[in-house]
């Protein structure tokens, strides 16, 4: 019924001459909102003004983000709408819970917050009321949807097992060194004394002197500097740095490598082979990954079923 009086009146404005105006500047009518023209370009200017920068962007391109901008502020209005049926509210006290958690997870302080926000364009003001739209939103999923969300431990484990290569471990590699530089202006003969510089460290190394203790010596003769490196995935080391390390263990010394800036002598501090995650401690990790995918499916087939069900009427 409310759809035949709808299309009604729309009929009978479009009769009235003075009512042309008003009729051109409506994008789309969703039950009893419409969305303007007007709203619609501004949303289309903002979009714009994220992806132009100062580029020329086709005419058919601005017609199908027009599009696209529309579908998405339907179903806006929709959710909006269901909102408002259901009765759904946030307050304060949760906007607040959701900001000092944002805080929390990126470590930032009030200011922090502020100035990150200003820099993207948005007020704690604005910022709060984007919050309360989300928060909004995720309590209309939970209403809708979450009822019909079951993830079992069997589905979680045949996910474990069906993409077990992301929950692989690489082989990792913890490297110290030492440096022997060369001078930036530096004549053979100068490099030739680095070089043996080097080769006699690492004969004083692998015959059992301590790393510190001979580190210790070339800082203070101002010939050598070192320090731990860390740890690195071992595609995360250059071919020849790989070659140098190729049959080495914990503990052991690697040959002198030349770069422009000097030789270098690595140490392998530890090397971990590759792995597959412990089950138990992944768990929790998959669980909510299912359980968030799960949950968008619903929430697609909701949102379909909520737009069949609605009047919807584009006028451009």
């Amino acid at each position: 019924m409310r759809r035949v009086i709808l299309m009604l009146l729309a009929l009978s404005l479009l009769a009235t001459p003075a009512f042309a105006e008003v009729i051109s500047k409506i994008a789309a009518v969703v039950n009893d909102d419409i969305i303007t023209t007007y709203q619609l370009e501004q949303e289309v200017a903002k979009m714009l003004a994220r992806r132009a920068r100062g580029e020329k962007i086709p005419a058919e391109q601005i017609s199908t983000l027009r599009r696209t901008l529309l579908e998405k502020m339907i179903e806006e209005t929709l959710l909006q709408q269901q909102i408002k049926a259901l009765g759904l509210k946030v307050t304060d006290a949760e906007i607040d819970e959701a900001i000092h958690d944002v805080q929390r997870q990126n470590k930032l302080t009030e200011d922090q917050l502020k100035k990150a926000l200003a820099a993207q364009g948005l007020t704690m003001k604005a910022y709060r009321e984007k919050l309360r739209d989300q928060i909004l939103r995720l309590k209309l999923v939970g209403r809708q949807v979450q009822s019909k969300v079951d993830v079992s431990d069997s589905d979680i484990r045949e996910y474990f097992r069906a993409h077990i290569d992301d929950f692989r471990e690489p082989p990792y590699v913890r490297l110290s060194n030492i440096l022997i530089p060369i001078p930036e202006v530096a004549d053979a003969a100068r490099v030739e004394a680095a070089r043996q510089l080097a080769g006699k460290v690492v004969e004083r190394l692998r015959s059992g002197e301590s790393y510190a203790a001979v580190l210790d010596e070339l800082k203070a003769q101002g010939q050598g500097t070192g320090s731990d490196m860390g740890r690195f995935q071992e595609k995360e080391l250059s071919r020849e740095i790989a070659r140098k390390l190729e049959g080495l263990n914990p503990g052991d010394y690697s040959d002198p490598l030349e770069k422009p800036n000097g030789f270098i002598i690595f140490r392998v501090d530890e090397r971990v082979p590759g792995s597959i995650r412990n089950f138990d401690l992944v768990k929790a990790e998959i669980r909510q990954k299912l359980i968030d995918e799960a949950r968008e499916r619903e929430f697609k087939k909701w949102s379909e079923a909520m737009k069949k069900d609605a009047y919807i009427d584009i006028r451009i």
